[in-house]
């Protein structure tokens, strides 16, 4: 009886054991299931890159593997989680294209809305859009258009040259960048204006107000927090 009960007890420790062996360091078998994901994970996903998937390693924290796809020019990341079945969890290929995507359509956008708010307020120093999109949702060949902000949110950081002005003056001006947005048609979720103060050599030089703006509400003078005097 005694010998069952040390069988038993050896048997739970050493599950034990390699339960947490695998939770903090992994195991080569899933290891290489992770690995053989991928592999087939990229040729049908890009079929007409050459990708070598290598260098895989365990992260404990969020039990996943992360391994290097290296192409001919770039590194990226690739991640799997799961036992038995793994799934890709993240890939960086993808990713990277996703950047490169958004920072097209933020240049493309930002002209555009630097332009027309020049006209209406000519001291508009620069007007900086950003999308938040996902994953495959726009594509390089994608065409920037105001409707693309009503599928994927953009934000905006206008800077205004305030030199000069009092707290009140730059906040009317804010409030007409504000409307001249509305009237242009422009759809975004929030966004900054930086009412910067230019320096003695006629530089950016620093922000004296920032006020926050959303569509639907007007800008008031208290809006404008004073940063720099």
């Amino acid at each position: 009886m005694k010998r069952m009960v040390f069988g038993f007890s050896a048997i739970a420790v050493f599950g034990c054991g390699l339960y947490t062996y695998h939770v903090w360091f992994g195991d080569p078998f899933t290891k290489n299931a992770a690995q053989q994901k991928l592999v087939s994970y990229v040729k049908q996903t890009y079929p007409k890159k050459e990708i070598k998937i290598t260098n895989g390693v365990y992260n404990a924290k969020t039990s996943e593997y992360v391994f290097q796809a290296n192409t001919q020019s770039y590194r990226y990341p690739m991640c799997t989680k799961g036992f038995l079945h793994p799934k890709v969890t993240c890939d960086g290929i993808e990713e990277a294209y996703t950047k490169s995507v958004a920072k097209y359509l933020n240049e493309e956008a930002s002209k555009e809305i630097e332009a027309d708010l020049k006209k209406a307020v000519p001291r508009v120093i620069k007007a900086d859009a950003a999308f938040s999109i996902e994953n495959g949702q726009f594509t390089l060949d994608t065409k920037w258009n105001k409707q693309l902000a009503k599928k994927a949110p953009m934000s905006m950081t206008i800077q205004l040259d305030a030199s000069g002005l009092s707290k009140t003056d730059a906040a009317k001006m804010a409030e007409t960048v504000r409307k001249t947005l509305n009237e242009k048609g422009y759809t975004y979720s929030n966004g900054t204006i930086d009412c910067m103060q230019k320096d003695g050599d006629g530089g950016i030089g620093y922000v004296k107000y920032s006020i926050g703006v959303l569509p639907e509400t007007a800008i008031q003078p208290n809006d404008a927090e004073e940063l720099g005097s």
